[in-house]
């Protein structure tokens, strides 16, 4: 595993790669922790998930709206989650977008990071701070710019990522490219 950390203006995030899921708990606690992740990564990976608490949440882009947000909060006040929890995305942009933004208005801002477990997460959605969800026909239309404190890469995921998830993620490295 090869650990990079990066100072932007508002915080350091520390880039793990080549690393492992299992290397989540020497990150956070599982006490403190809440992954959000989304069915299909759940059925794909819920051996990882067994112990921590989990908020399960539907796929697709249109489920990127408040109306998720607020179910999600619902969750995290369920859950007992305060000022010293963390949130953990676990999925693709989707799951980024949503943990990011909750992270920073739940009780006025939490701790976050990321696993992201697409190959377009992984160099685009995760990366960059931009967390935001859409309203109407109008895509990212709310949100804030926020960085994770860490974005765990764990290349094993995209072991289980159809085609088509392996063309959205190579297509967006060669438009950066």
């Amino acid at each position: 595993m090869q650990k990079k950390t990066i100072s932007f203006s508002s915080k350091k995030t520390a880039f793990y790669f080549d690393a492992i899921f299992a290397y989540l708990d020497k990150l956070v606690s599982k006490e403190k922790a809440v992954i959000i992740t989304d069915e299909h990564v759940f059925t794909a990976h819920k051996k990882k998930l067994i112990g921590w608490n989990t908020i399960v949440l539907k796929p697709g882009e249109q489920f990127k709206v408040q109306q998720t947000v607020d179910m999600v909060i619902d969750q995290l006040i369920l859950l007992g989650a305060d000022r010293n929890s963390v949130l953990i995305g676990f999925g693709g942009g989707v799951i980024t977008d949503i943990t990011g933004y909750v992270a920073g208005i739940y009780m006025r801002g939490i701790d976050f990071g990321f696993i992201p477990s697409t190959v377009l997460a992984m160099v685009d959605a995760a990366v960059g701070g931009k967390n935001g969800i859409d309203v109407g026909i109008y895509k990212n239309m709310v949100g804030l710019i926020r960085q994770p404190s860490f974005l765990l890469y764990d290349y094993s995921l995209l072991k289980t990522l159809p085609q088509a998830e392996w063309q959205n993620g190579f297509a967006e490295i060669i438009k950066h490219a």
